[in-house]
């Protein structure tokens, strides 16, 4: 379901789920700042006859917004940032089923499959010809926001080579799988970690994006 607005914009139910159990992909500060400015609206309207229009004025503003905006990110998403870190320390290596993550991100099955090979990918499951289980790292964290990037550079790739290039110790990664290095945690069946490893792991988001990236292109190029 959508909350429509009069400006003719809309806030997607699942996306706030999505965004409070830390699993929203698109831009977290622009839906929250989209959301305060609607709740303001609401409010305005609401008090039409008992407010003036200098009061209304001041509520629809920018410094109103983001004031509600702040108190909105910190209820929003703070504890949820907080409790994630808490809980994962590592990288799971387990699949999910389509109904498995929708239930957890809040995502339409129509907008999952949409999805698929463009935000997220999908393996055929064990034992079968057919059908979608997804690797669950890839909605930790930000893994979500980033990920599009690569899958955009793999996108002639099949689901098997395209789980194969995540998964996969690279040389060039100092043995760290690019699922790793995308993510900045190891997964959960990984032994020791090694000096090396732990300072490619505690890069900036962006540093170990782009080490994944021309990972990827090379990738695609030694196969052309």
């Amino acid at each position: 379901m959508e909350v429509a607005t009069k400006r003719g914009s809309a806030i997607n139910r699942t996306d706030l789920r999505a965004l409070v159990n830390g699993q929203y992909s698109g831009d977290s500060n622009a839906l929250i700042d989209l959301l305060a400015a609607d709740l303001l609206e609401e409010v305005t309207d609401r008090l039409h006859d008992e407010i003036s229009d200098a009061d209304s004025d001041v509520l629809v503003g920018k410094p109103a917004r983001k004031v509600i905006a702040d108190r909105l990110a910190e209820l929003l998403m703070r504890d949820v940032s907080t409790c994630t870190t808490a809980r994962h320390r590592s990288l799971p290596t387990s699949k999910l089923s389509p109904e498995e993550v929708i239930s957890q991100t809040g995502m339409s099955k129509t907008t999952l499959y949409r999805a698929d090979h463009t935000k997220f990918y999908s393996v055929v499951p064990a034992g079968m010809k057919n059908g979608r289980a997804y690797p669950a790292w890839q909605f930790f964290g930000d893994v979500p926001s980033h990920l599009p990037r690569v899958l955009a550079i793999l996108s002639r790739k099949s689901r098997i080579q395209v789980n194969t290039f995540f998964v996969s110790e690279q040389s060039a990664l100092n043995e760290l799988s690019p699922a790793e290095v995308l993510a900045g945690l190891p997964f959960e069946d990984r032994g020791m970690i090694e000096p090396a490893q732990s300072r490619i792991l505690s890069m900036s988001d962006e540093a170990r994006l782009n080490k994944v990236i021309a990972l990827a292109q090379m990738e695609v190029a030694s196969h052309q």
